[in-house]
């Protein structure tokens, strides 16, 4: 089997943003070379396979632990202890971004996944352990035989023209159980690009993504608004009760939560809207705490009003906006949107016990005035965590010098074996022995 990246290789950069320790250390890191997601972090960030590999599995978790959370609200208890009838189905589940991470949750034996690409599947039942359904570009001809408790549809209709979007939502809705759940992306108009709108319809369909594989004209890219899902969802499941979680999914595209009784309680399903955020930097100098990074609120889309160092659950700094500094570097993480993010730099005194059994968490205070945390961990696995960053960021650092040396040298070789440095070195020569100069 192709792999384009395995477990095995204890990436540093995994390594040190903590995704390969802990919980996600049982996680199973193997990438098939034909994941067509990786492919795509690859392309935008060309050259940098270390982040297109924190952007790939960071992505895969984080919508898996959207997705756990809707199974959280819909089975209760019964999420943590499964009763031996369950299934669920990852539908659209490529090569396995999402479904790995599903398997801290869910027993393989449980899981279905299903994908148009038979390689796909196929990985994913050798490495996962799960059962794997072959897909078909028309809903009528996927072959079936089993109904589930959960379905999970992650950037399908995101791709789908409309006739399309109805029959595979048709199609997907006969296979779920009495009591179950149905969860699937779109694209709402609100992120379509400036100056553009949804025809009457509310649907706009263009024949382009970034599938190297698939027919344009049959996934593309696809905008709707609320009124439009809610229609396809009222012809296809009527009496079912439908909510929306705007930017639920990666806080870009919008989740819908479609289950089969009239006027469901969906009052208790919360996802998190704080701001993201990343710790770049934690040193001990001097007495002091140093710890520096970004934050961005792609919900509110507003600064926040303040960042908050706390040490052993006490704040001992508080930065406003007249303190921030932007960061558009840091915008290269959000290819499909433009977002302001906020650099902060705190620093404070600390005293000499708590280096090595104090606490260190870092607060935001979003544009609501709501307060959530960006980050804690014990001060020893702080300053671990950022001298593995600065090491990774180091060796980057190296290899790039050596690389350019490696082009200067053979350069300067090449410069040596044309015509005209041999004439200029033989020219010298000349004037060396007639004693006109002792250049070299």
């Amino acid at each position: 089997m192709n792999l384009a990246y395995q477990t095995w290789e204890n990436n540093p950069l995994l390594t040190a943003l903590g995704l390969t320790s802990g919980r996600l250390a049982a996680v199973n890191l193997d990438i098939h070379a034909e994941d067509e997601m990786l492919l795509h972090y690859l392309n935008l960030h060309p050259g940098n396979r270390d982040q297109a590999l924190v952007l790939y599995f960071d992505s895969g978790r984080r919508i898996w632990g959207t997705m756990a959370s809707i199974l959280r609200w819909r089975f209760g208890s019964r999420f943590g202890t499964l009763p031996p009838h369950f299934q669920l189905l990852d539908f659209a589940s490529g090569y396995g971004r999402v479904t790995r991470f599903a398997m801290l949750d869910i027993p393989p034996e449980h899981v279905w996944v299903a994908d148009i690409y038979a390689g796909g599947v196929r990985f994913q039942e050798a490495a996962f352990g799960v059962h794997g359904l072959v897909s078909h570009a028309d809903p009528e001809q996927l072959v079936c035989a089993e109904t589930f408790d959960a379905i999970l549809v992650s950037s399908l209709f995101t791709h789908l023209p409309e006739a399309t979007f109805r029959s595979w939502l048709r199609r997907l809705w006969g296979m779920l159980r009495p009591g179950g759940v149905l969860v699937f992306s779109v694209h709402d108009r609100d992120i379509m690009l400036p100056g553009r709108e949804l025809p009457p319809g509310g649907i706009q369909f263009d024949a382009h993504s970034e599938s190297g594989s698939l027919s344009s004209e049959q996934y593309g890219t696809t905008w709707v608004n609320e009124g439009f899902v809610r229609r396809m969802v009222g012809e296809v499941a009527p009496g079912s009760s439908v909510h929306r979680l705007a930017r639920g999914l990666l806080r870009f595209q919008d989740l819908y939560v479609v289950v089969p009784e009239a006027d469901a309680d969906f009052s208790g399903l919360k996802l998190e809207e704080e701001p993201e955020g990343f710790v770049e930097h934690c040193s001990l100098a001097g007495g002091q705490l140093r710890l520096a990074g970004w934050v961005v609120d792609r919900t509110r889309r507003a600064p926040p009003r303040e960042v908050r160092l706390l040490v052993d659950g006490e704040i001992v700094q508080a930065l406003r906006p007249d303190g921030f500094v932007p960061r558009p570097d840091a915008g290269v993480l959000f290819p499909y949107e433009t977002v302001d993010v906020t650099g902060w730099r705190l620093v404070a005194p600390l005293a000499r016990e708590a280096a090595t059994a104090g606490t260190v968490a870092v607060d935001v205070m979003d544009a609501d005035g709501g307060v959530s945390r960006l980050y804690e961990d014990t001060i020893p696995a702080a300053l671990l965590r950022s001298s593995r960053l600065d090491g990774y960021a180091l060796g980057v650092r190296v290899r790039q010098l050596q690389e350019e040396g490696a082009f200067l040298r053979a350069r300067i070789a090449g410069m040596e074996a044309s015509r005209f440095w041999k004439l200029r070195k033989g020219w010298f020569r000349v004037k060396r022995a007639l004693g006109l100069t002792r250049e070299i």
